[in-house]
């Protein structure tokens, strides 16, 4: 009895350990495989161990933690799944707003959360958008997948994302200009390590954004493109006719009571009809 009582003590110690080692271990499960894409000049995402490093030239100018989709990776329409393969940068938002600036509809709203704000967990300090160029995730754009600033930063360094990438807000402020539009991300399932050493394969095929597809990457949100108009409804209803709505009760009375007073008279005349012939 008293060393189960004991174990009922220890158990919270017990799962908060578990917490700590599931919270570190690799996002994707298996061999940590070589990467399907290698850039020269870009942005390379690991989801192995939540990553995102520059690269210029071949080589790692700057990583940064990241915080992937806690869902999984995937490209699906109406997933919150985190979409791999290549990807270009379409547009940048937030230039000279504060750190913690709150964007809805890649808009600012003025207000400002703090890191780790209690119930908070909006896009904020800066937002990068990105297409896919491959035929699995071409909706990448349309499910406005972003690299921005994330008030949780409790949560940076392992995946608790809708399908974003998120970063710390000292971290996306440091990226920003460092990315411009066009400019190639690549999201592989590998390591860090394993993209890096890839990397330095001299029989390696590095990925190249062509100018004309550069040109032709969405420029627009298409959820804040203007809704078309709807056409007016022929009939309204009373509440919309206000004042009107009494005299419209008034009408269909009156009209009903003359229908009534016609099916009486017709009534009286073939009633009448019916006498005479028989007479």
């Amino acid at each position: 009895m008293f060393k189960s009582f004991k174990f009922l003590l220890l158990l919270p110690a017990v799962c908060a350990l578990f917490q700590v080692s599931c919270r570190h271990q690799a996002y994707v499960p298996g061999p940590d495989t070589p990467p399907r894409a290698v850039i020269r000049d870009g942005v390379a995402i690991t989801l192995r161990d939540q990553k995102l490093t520059v690269i210029r030239n071949g080589k790692k100018v700057k990583d940064y933690d990241i915080s992937s989709s806690k869902f999984g990776v995937g490209g699906r329409t109406g997933s919150h799944y985190t979409p791999t393969g290549i990807h270009a940068v379409t547009k940048k938002v937030g230039e000279g707003q504060p750190s913690g600036m709150v964007f809805k509809g890649c808009r600012p709203t003025g207000e400002v959360v703090p890191i780790d704000a209690a119930g908070r967990d909006p896009i904020v300090t800066r937002v990068i958008q990105i297409a896919g160029l491959e035929q699995f995730n071409k909706n990448s754009h349309s499910r406005r997948i972003y690299i921005h600033g994330t008030p949780e930063e409790r949560n940076i360094g392992r995946p608790a994302s809708y399908g974003c990438i998120r970063m710390r807000s000292d971290d996306v402020l440091d990226l920003f200009p460092r990315v411009y539009r066009g400019m190639p991300v690549v999201i592989e399932c590998c390591s860090q390590e394993m993209y890096l050493k890839t990397e330095q394969q001299p029989d390696v095929k590095r990925i190249a954004i062509p100018e004309n597809i550069v040109a032709n990457l969405p420029t627009d949100d298409i959820r804040f493109r203007p809704a078309k108009k709807r056409k007016k409804a022929g009939r309204r209803g009373l509440a919309a006719r206000g004042g009107k709505a009494k005299s419209s009760r008034k009408s269909r009375s009156i009209a009903s009571k003359n229908k009534k007073k016609k099916s009486k008279a017709r009534k009286k005349v073939a009633s009448t009809g019916k006498k005479k012939r028989r007479r």
